[in-house]
């Protein structure tokens, strides 16, 4: 269990040495500088009031929109000339001087993007274009067939000259209408159709305008304004297609142009992550307090480092004041944890749900293994346990992932384990497989013996909430209260010990003797109870009436047991999902050609029974820690600890 002890580091520069300072600080990576929030308040802080917060915000804000230009370049490279990647690439190694140059000449490099830049504005017009002359062939195409240019549209003294639409359901009506004028005085011609409108061309003697405009108005016919347009349609539809064509090859042109520049890309991520190292150290800048000529640094190192840390900048730097001090006892200081690397990738759990304050002890050496095995049985298929480590084996040794990423990797190859262990206990080989072939469960099958299984679960539960009393015991003693380890917990495990036995020689026929053991457990338990939990109130029948009311908690400890049925049933919809699945793929696999049906069918349905089931035991036995263990001894609440680093999006710095 262990939260690294921390010191607290209080440093004085002058002006001149904090580039050179802080640039130490990050490529070391071992310090968290606190913010001028959290320093806010101290004994320190009023010392120095004279001191000013620094406000000049100019040279981040500049670095920030570079790295958003840079940014802009990657992604416009990466749209137009992607890279191929293989799943097992690894990230480029480079030296900190290759990001220091590519900062320094980034000048140059953002000329290119600017360029660049430039490329994108010019695809955005010709898309604007493209759009428009696709609009125009659009509107065009129903009208085809109409060979009068349609700027001269016009009407004359004595005709009017129409185009427009009437719709669909319509069409007949209208044509039928227009026939019963028995006029010779009007021509209509039917062209081509748009969505739900048919389109008309006619001329008419405006004699008839009488008769014909109530027809107009009955069947909606609306006129269309070909204002801007010239020439007949089909001309316009070939002269938009040809500048299409001729777009479509201005923006070749233009990917070409962007392909080529793409060869700068490595240089790109190089100042990607040369501005992204910056602007973390100006951020750190921020939380200084400056005068004129000195500043002064305030944060937090793990106290192992910290005399590697204080000699380290001596050596840089001649003119500093640096100052390490334990933390009171009372103050929050960041959390850091140091454990076993097996237990390591754990830390991601108890992180999701919340990270251990400085004061209380680290649960993940006590949480990993019951995580690890509750995650086995939940799985419960060593067909699929070693599956699941060969897979995750394989991510961390070829891509070295960083960060949560190879500790949830690091989870699955250890829970893998544990599935492997616990299938082969049940008999559980990718479904049912291992009954087809002869393999035997070690232990019983839980499918043909589901109460013994619930047992085994409710046994599971019992231990590991009996395993959550005993940390908050040994913490109780730790911290120097004995006596509360000895009523909070001692006392509720002679009380649930004792109504365990006592249920379980009668259900189980273990005799007399268990069932008297029990019975006196359970009433010595219930009294010392009753006796001791109010003992923090201030008048007698308080405390007497707490402590009978604590009893009450013995219906939480029953429903916590409960919940551990989870881990039968989902060991069961494992087995059974994969079970179907065999007998799918048996069912195809019949005829001679049947097989390659059947492979499909194992290896996408094992492979989905994989997934689903491994994202279920991961979420249900994260819910057994934060509840059911979590519950009883851990508080929380403390802050992760960040330290200003060398941090980078797309290459790996050598050490």
């Amino acid at each position: 269990m262990a939260v690294i002890d921390m010191k607290k580091v209080t440093l004085i520069g002058i002006q001149s040495d904090k580039e050179n300072i802080l640039k130490t600080i990050q490529s070391m990576g071992n310090l968290e500088i606190s913010s001028l929030e959290e320093q806010e308040g101290t004994d320190e802080q009023d010392a120095i009031l004279e001191l000013s917060k620094s406000q000049d915000l100019s040279a981040l804000e500049e670095i920030q929109a570079q790295l958003s230009q840079v940014e802009f370049g990657l992604e416009l490279m990466n749209q137009y000339n992607p890279v191929k990647t293989g799943l097992f690439d690894m990230k480029p190694q480079v030296d900190a001087n290759e990001l220091s140059q590519a900062f320094e000449s980034r000048s140059a490099i953002l000329a290119v993007v600017s360029e660049l830049k430039k490329q994108e504005e010019s695809l955005n017009e010709i898309s604007l274009k493209e759009t428009r002359l696709n609009n125009t062939i659009m509107q065009m195409e129903p009208w085809e067939k109409l060979d009068i240019p349609l700027n001269q549209l016009e009407d004359t003294l004595t005709t009017r000259v129409l185009a427009g639409t009437v719709n669909n359901s319509a069409v007949q009506r209208f044509l039928d209408a227009i026939d019963h004028l028995e006029s010779n005085l009007i021509v209509v011609q039917q062209l081509g159709q748009t969505t739900g409108e048919t389109c008309f061309f006619m001329v008419y003697h405006k004699s008839i305008e009488e008769e014909v405009s109530p027809i107009f108005k009955e069947f909606a016919f609306s006129q269309v304004n070909f204002s801007g347009f010239e020439g007949t349609p089909d001309k316009i539809i070939a002269e938009a297609k040809e500048q299409l064509d001729e777009a479509q090859e201005a923006r070749d042109e233009i990917i070409k142009t962007i392909t080529e520049l793409s060869n700068i890309r490595h240089e790109l991520q190089l100042l990607y992550d040369a501005l992204l190292i910056e602007i973390d150290r100006l951020n750190a800048v921020h939380n200084l307090m400056e005068t004129d000529h000195t500043f002064v640094l305030r944060g937090w190192i793990p106290a192992k480092e910290a005399d590697k840390f204080s000699q380290a900048l001596r050596d840089k730097v001649k003119d500093i004041y640096i100052k390490l001090e334990d933390p009171a006892p009372d103050e929050d200081c960041p959390v850091a944890l140091e454990n076993h690397p097996i237990v390591t990738p754990f830390e991601m759990v108890t992180d999701l749900y919340s990270t251990p304050n400085p004061r209380e002890l680290d649960p993940n050496t006590v949480m990993a293994p019951f995580y690890a095995m509750f995650f086995g049985i939940m799985m419960g298929d060593a067909g699929y346990g070693i599956v699941m480590a060969i897979a995750s084996y394989l991510f961390i040794k070829k891509l070295k992932p960083k960060g949560n990423t190879k500790k949830l990797a690091g989870v699955i190859f250890i829970g893998g384990i544990f599935t492997f262990i616990w299938g082969a206990v049940f008999g559980g080989w990718f479904g049912d497989a291992g009954t087809r072939f002869g393999i035997n469960p070690i232990w019983f099958n839980p499918s043909e013996e589901p109460i013994k299984m619930l047992a085994f679960c409710f046994a599971c539960g019992v231990i590991h909430i009996f395993a959550g009393m005993g940390v908050k015991a040994y913490a109780n003693i730790r911290e120097g209260r004995i006596l509360d380890a000895i009523f909070d917990q001692g006392l509720w495990y002679i009380f649930y010990i004792g109504l365990i036995l006592w249920l379980l020689g009668g259900m189980a026929n273990l005799g007399s003797t268990f069932t008297q053991i029990g019975k006196v457990m359970t009433i010595v338990g219930a009294i010392g109870l009753i006796l001791t939990q109010g003992r923090d109130k201030k008048n007698i029948f308080s405390k007497f009436f707490s402590g009978v009311l604590s009893l009450y908690d013995v219906t939480g400890f029953l429903s916590d047991v409960l919940s551990y049925s989870r881990l039968f049933a989902l060991g069961l919809t494992t087995g059974v999902i994969g079970t179907v699945m065999n007998q799918l793929g048996a069912m195809v696999g019949a005829k001679w050609y049947g097989w390659i049906f059947a492979a499909a069918i194992l290896i996408i349905g094992h492979g989905f029974n994989v997934v689903i089931n491994l994202l279920g035991a991961f979420v249900h036995s994260s819910r057994l820690q934060y509840i059911e263990f979590y519950g009883k001894f851990f508080e929380g609440g403390g802050k992760s600890f960040k330290p200003l680093r060398l941090r980078t999006r797309y290459n790996e710095i050598k050490n």
